[in-house]
C-alpha cells in the first residue's frame, strides 16, 4: 500500500513539472514579443491573422479574417481555406526563386525587389520565418472592385468592427450609408435622387459614384489612396485628394489610417445673371488715338466652356482661341472671350475649363501660366472657407508674388444669397436655436424658382480644422418637414462647417426654412450662403449684404470686380452684386477693402448657337477690366504687375481712402488712364512686392534656345538610342570645355563628344551667340532615368517633358531639401531663390521648365524620380 502511495504522489508531481514546463512553452511562444520575433517580418495586422494574442481586446483572428474579406484582401479557395493578398519586399540582395513557390498567382519587379501575390495561412507562417525577407504587408484593393446594385438597400453599411472611421464622414455620406443619419421621413433614394440632382453622384451602369474630397494626414501622400478613385486629382503639398469614388468604397477609404476627413465635393457657382462696355470704358477711343490693342499681351479665361467656339470663329466673332482643356461644356467662357476680345482686339486668347474640384481649378491655373498668361479672369467660386484663406487663395497667392501674374476675379452675384449675424439664441424643447429675426419669424427662409437645385452653406468663424463650436444645420419644406440634415461633429480638430442641399422639382416657387442648432458651442460669428448652382437667384429672408465676398475674390492681390448697371453718367451697383469689406479671422484679424472696381453687365454677346444673349452678373462685369488691362500692359511690356494694377485703379479718378464697400474705387475709363514716363515715379498705392524676375515662356522640351554666354542645360527626357554630347557641336563655344559637376565626389569634369547623356543630367556650355539645339527624344519611355541626390548642391533638372510646380516635382523629399536655385542664361545670373517652405516670390509654387538646369541644396540623401 506504502509503495502505491508513493508512486501516485511522485507521479502527480512529475505531471505538475510537465505541465508547468508546457504552459511555460505556450505563454513563451504567444506573448507578444515572442509572436513578434517569431514573425519578424509580418505587419501588424497579417500577425494577428496567425496569432490571438496579438489581436485587439475583444476581437479573434476571424474577426480579423472578416474586416480583410470586406477590403478584398482575403479570398476562400475551392477547400473554404483563406489566402490573403500580401506584397514581400526582399533584402537587397535576395532573389525571388525560393518565395516564388509559396505564391499563388505572384507578381514581381526585381528593380525594386518586390513580389505579390496571394498566399495560404500555412505559408504565411512560412514566409514570416524566412530569412531574407524585409517586409511582408497585405496589397491595398483598387478602386471599383466591387459591384452595386442601384438601390438604396445595396448601400447599407457592413458590419465592420469599431465607428471611428464614421467621424471622419460629412454628414451627407453617412447618410448615403446609414438610415440612422437621415431626416425623418426620408429615405436614401431621396438623397441620392438630391445629390444626383446637384451633380454630386452619377450612376455608370449598375454603379453608383459619389465626387468626393479628402483630407490627409501630414505624413501620409494621398497618392496612396489613389486606388480608391477614378479620375483622381491630388496635391500633395495640401495634403488632398478628390474625384469619383464607388460607394461601397467610402467606407474602405474612411478606415485607412492617413485619412482625417471625407466630403462630398460641392460644385462649384458661376457668377452668371457685347460689349456696350467697350464705349462705356471709353476703350474704343483709346485703342483709335493710341494705335494700342493688347498686342503681345496674353489673357487666360477660366469658366465652364466654350461650346460653339468654332461657329464664332468662322463669322469672325473671336480669333483663335487657344483651348487647354473643355471637358464642362457652356458657353460662359464664350462670353467672357468675346468681351476681352472686343476690349483688346489684338491680345491672344487662352480658356482652360474650371474643372471640378479645388485641386483641378488650381492645375487650371498653372497651365495658363505655363502658356504665358499675363493676366487671368475668372468668374467661378468654389466654397472655401469664409474667414480665412483656403486652398484655391493660398494657390492663388503664391503665384500672383511669383508670376508678375494679374489676377482677376468676378466679385460673385451673393449680396442677396448672405446672412452674418452673431449666435443669439431662443430657446424651444430644449435646445438653443438661432433667431435669425426676419420678416417672416425666427427662422432663415428662401424661395427657389422650378427646376431648380443648390446648396446651404453654413460657417462660424473658428479656424479651419481646429474647431470645438459644434453647430448643426437642419432645412425643412413648406410643410414644416424637415428634408435634409447636416450634423458633423466639431470636438477640436474638425472643420467649422455644415451643409445641407435643395432641389424645386415642382413647377411653382417652393419655400424653404433653415435653422441652426447650437449643438455643444460657445456663441459664434455665424455666416450662411444659399448657392444655386445654375447662376440663378434666390429670394432669401433675412438676408445681409455686407461681407458676401469669399474664396479667391477675397485674396488682397487680386483685382475683384462688381457689376454696374451700363450707365454712362451714374454709378448703380446691380443689387446681386457681392460687397465688402471682406472679415477674416485667421491667422489674424483683417477687413479686406473688397471689390477693388466695378464694370458694366447686361452686355449683348453671342451664343454658341449663334443667337444674340445678354450677359448679366459679376461674370459680364470681370472681362472688362480684362481687357483693359492688356490695353494698359501693351503700353509697356515691361510693366510688372503692381505697375497694371495701379494704372487700372487710379483710372478711376477715385483715391484709396475713398473705396467704398459697395463699388470699390469705381469704373475705370481710358480717358483716365495715365502713363509715368519712368517707373520711378509710380508710387500711388505701396502694395506687393511683384516677382523681379521674367518667367519663362512654354517652350517645348525638346526645342532648347541657348543664349550667349554661360548655359545650364538638363537633358529633360532620355535622348534617342546612340546619342551622345555629340549633340552640342552646333554650338559654338569658342572653345570653352563643356562641363559636368559630380555631387557625389564635389568634383567637375570635362564633357567629352562620346559621353553618354542620361535624363537629368546637367551640363555647362559656353555659347558665343543665341542658337536653337533640338533634342531627340525616345518616345518608348522605356529608358528613363530616377537622379541620385546628394547632400549639399546637385545640379538636376525636371524629369519630364512638361513644366511643373517646384512643389509638387519636389513634394516627395519632404524637408530634404532646402533651396533650389535657376541659373537664367538670357539674363547671366540666378533668379531668386526657391525656399522649401517659402512664399511669394520664393514660394516653391513657382515653375520649374524642362531642359533648363537648377541647383538643389540637400540636407540628406534623397531620390528625383521621373514624372511620368
Amino acid at each position: 500500500m506504502r509503495k502505491r502511495i508513493l508512486w501516485f504522489i511522485l507521479l502527480t508531481i512529475l505531471l505538475i513539472i510537465l505541465n508547468q514546463s508546457v504552459i511555460a512553452g505556450i505563454e513563451e511562444n504567444h506573448s507578444p514579443e515572442a509572436g513578434t520575433q517569431k514573425y519578424s517580418s509580418l505587419s501588424s495586422d497579417l500577425l494577428q491573422l496567425l496569432d490571438k494574442s496579438l489581436c485587439p481586446p475583444g476581437m479573434s483572428p476571424d474577426d480579423i479574417m472578416k474586416s480583410m474579406e470586406i477590403n478584398h484582401q482575403i479570398r476562400r479557395n475551392d477547400e473554404g481555406d483563406w489566402l490573403v493578398h500580401i506584397t514581400i519586399e526582399l533584402d537587397d540582395n535576395e532573389t525571388s526563386k525560393k518565395i516564388l513557390p509559396f505564391l499563388s498567382h505572384p507578381i514581381e519587379d526585381p528593380s525594386y525587389n518586390l513580389i505579390s501575390g496571394w498566399v495560404t495561412s500555412d505559408n504565411l507562417s512560412v514566409l514570416g520565418n524566412y530569412a531574407g525577407i524585409r517586409s511582408i504587408t497585405p496589397v491595398f484593393p483598387p478602386a471599383g472592385s466591387g459591384s452595386l446594385e442601384v438601390l438604396p438597400e445595396d448601400l447599407t453599411t457592413p458590419d465592420i468592427p469599431g465607428t471611428l472611421w464614421k467621424t471622419k464622414l460629412s454628414t451627407d455620406l453617412l447618410q448615403l450609408l446609414d438610415d440612422s443619419y437621415l431626416s425623418p421621413g426620408q429615405s436614401r433614394a431621396d438623397i441620392m435622387a438630391l445629390m444626383e440632382k446637384t451633380g454630386e453622384i452619377r450612376i455608370e451602369g449598375r454603379e453608383i459614384e459619389v465626387r468626393i474630397s479628402a483630407k490627409t494626414k501630414p505624413t501620409t501622400s494621398p497618392s496612396v489612396f489613389e486606388q480608391f478613385f477614378s479620375q483622381p486629382a491630388l496635391d500633395s503639398v495640401y495634403g488632398r485628394i478628390s474625384g469619383w469614388i464607388s460607394a461601397k468604397n467610402i467606407t474602405n477609404l474612411a478606415m485607412q489610417e492617413g485619412i482625417v476627413s471625407l466630403v462630398v465635393q460641392i460644385p462649384p457657382r458661376t457668377s452668371k445673371i457685347q460689349t456696350e462696355g467697350d464705349y462705356l470704358l471709353m476703350t474704343r477711343d483709346f485703342r483709335n488715338t493710341s494705335g494700342l490693342s493688347g498686342e503681345g499681351i496674353c489673357v487666360g479665361v477660366i469658366s465652364d466652356g466654350v461650346d460653339g467656339l468654332e461657329s464664332l470663329k468662322k463669322i469672325g466673332e473671336l480669333p483663335n482661341v487657344t483651348v487647354l482643356s473643355d471637358t464642362i461644356g457652356g458657353d460662359e467662357g464664350l462670353a467672357m472671350l468675346q468681351i476681352v476680345h472686343d476690349i483688346a482686339p489684338n491680345a491672344s486668347l487662352y480658356f482652360h475649363d474650371r474643372g471640378s474640384s479645388q485641386i483641378e481649378y488650381v492645375r487650371a491655373l498653372d497651365q495658363l501660366i505655363i502658356h504665358g498668361c499675363n493676366i487671368i479672369c475668372d468668374d467661378i467660386t468654389y466654397v472655401e472657407p469664409f474667414f480665412e484663406d483656403g486652398y484655391i487663395a493660398q494657390n492663388i497667392i503664391d503665384r500672383i508674388l511669383s508670376y508678375n501674374i494679374l489676377y482677376i476675379t468676378a466679385a460673385g452675384n451673393f449680396a442677396k444669397e448672405h446672412y452674418q449675424a452673431p449666435f443669439n439664441g431662443y430657446e424651444e424643447q430644449g435646445y438653443l436655436w438661432q433667431n435669425f429675426n426676419g420678416s417672416k419669424g425666427r427662422d432663415l427662409h428662401f424661395s427657389v424658382s422650378p427646376g431648380l437645385a443648390g446648396h446651404v452653406i453654413l460657417q462660424w468663424d473658428d479656424r479651419v480644422g481646429y474647431s470645438s463650436n459644434n453647430y448643426d444645420l437642419f432645412l425643412y419644406d413648406e410643410s414644416g418637414r424637415e428634408i435634409a440634415r447636416s450634423v458633423n461633429l466639431q470636438d477640436g480638430d474638425d472643420d467649422p462647417m455644415e451643409w445641407v442641399r435643395f432641389v424645386n422639382n415642382g413647377d411653382k416657387v417652393k419655400e424653404y426654412t433653415v435653422k441652426v442648432v447650437q449643438a455643444a458651442a460657445d456663441e459664434a460669428l455665424l455666416e450662411i450662403y444659399v448657392l444655386p448652382l445654375s447662376g440663378r437667384s434666390v429670394i432669401m429672408d433675412p438676408y445681409t449684404t455686407e461681407d458676401s465676398i469669399f474664396g479667391q475674390q477675397a485674396v488682397k492681390q487680386a483685382i475683384v470686380v462688381g457689376a454696374a448697371a451700363p450707365d454712362p453718367k451714374n454709378i448703380t451697383v446691380q443689387e446681386y452684386s457681392s460687397r465688402g469689406p471682406v472679415l477674416i479671422r485667421h491667422p489674424a484679424y483683417e477687413l479686406r477693402k473688397k471689390p477693388d472696381l466695378v464694370a458694366p453687365d447686361h452686355i449683348t454677346v453671342l451664343t454658341g448657337t449663334m443667337q444674340q444673349a445678354v450677359f448679366s452678373g459679376t461674370s459680364a462685369a470681370a472681362p472688362h477690366i480684362a481687357g483693359l488691362a492688356a490695353l494698359i500692359w501693351s503700353v509697356n511690356p515691361n510693366f510688372k504687375e503692381s505697375d497694371v494694377r495701379r494704372i487700372l485703379l487710379n483710372a478711376t479718378s477715385t483715391e484709396e481712402e475713398s473705396w467704398n464697400a459697395t463699388y470699390g474705387r469705381g469704373i475705370p475709363r481710358a480717358s483716365n488712364l495715365t502713363f509715368p514716363n519712368s517707373t520711378h515715379n509710380m508710387h500711388w498705392l505701396p502694395l506687393i512686392n511683384g516677382c523681379s524676375f521674367e518667367p519663362r515662356t512654354n517652350d517645348p522640351a525638346e526645342k532648347i534656345t541657348v543664349y550667349p554666354g554661360w548655359n545650364m542645360i538638363s537633358i529633360p527626357f532620355p535622348l534617342k538610342l546612340g546619342s551622345t554630347a555629340r549633340i552640342f557641336e552646333v554650338i559654338n563655344t569658342v572653345h570653352h570645355t563643356i562641363w559636368r559637376f559630380n555631387a557625389a565626389k564635389g568634383s567637375w569634369n570635362a564633357v567629352k563628344p562620346d559621353d553618354t547623356l542620361l535624363q537629368m543630367d546637367v551640363v555647362w556650355i559656353y555659347s558665343a551667340d543665341e542658337t536653337s539645339l533640338n533634342l531627340e527624344f525616345d518616345t518608348t519611355s522605356v529608358n528613363q532615368t530616377m537622379k541620385q541626390l546628394h547632400p549639399g548642391w546637385n545640379p538636376v533638372g525636371v524629369p519630364g517633358r512638361e513644366s511643373i510646380t517646384a512643389r509638387e516635382l519636389l513634394s516627395p523629399l519632404t524637408d530634404a531639401w532646402t533651396y533650389v536655385l535657376v541659373f537664367d542664361a538670357k539674363t547671366q545670373e540666378f533668379r531668386p531663390s526657391i525656399i522649401n517652405g517659402g512664399a511669394g516670390t520664393y514660394s516653391p509654387s513657382r515653375l520649374l521648365y524642362p531642359s533648363e538646369g537648377w541647383w538643389i541644396y540637400m540636407t540628406r540623401p534623397g531620390i528625383l524620380f521621373p514624372v511620368c
